[in-house]
């Protein structure tokens, strides 16, 4: 299971980083994939969001008291 979610990260994180070289080349490549690069920084920062959370609930859970 971490495999599959590490892949998929690393996935998002390529692609925002393709499409930042594409924006770089030229605005006529660049037009067609604003949508999904919109798509894909919204899903990558929730993803961080979610996994920054989960981490922080999960070394909580070490707290003694």
């Amino acid at each position: 299971m971490d495999s599959i979610i590490t892949n998929w990260l690393l996935a998002l994180v390529s692609a925002l980083l393709a499409v930042l070289v594409l924006d770089t080349t030229g605005e006529q490549f660049l037009v067609p994939l604003e949508p999904v690069a919109t798509v894909l920084a919204l899903v990558t920062f929730l993803s961080f969001v979610l996994v920054t959370g989960a981490f922080m609930v999960y070394t909580a859970s070490f707290k003694n008291e």
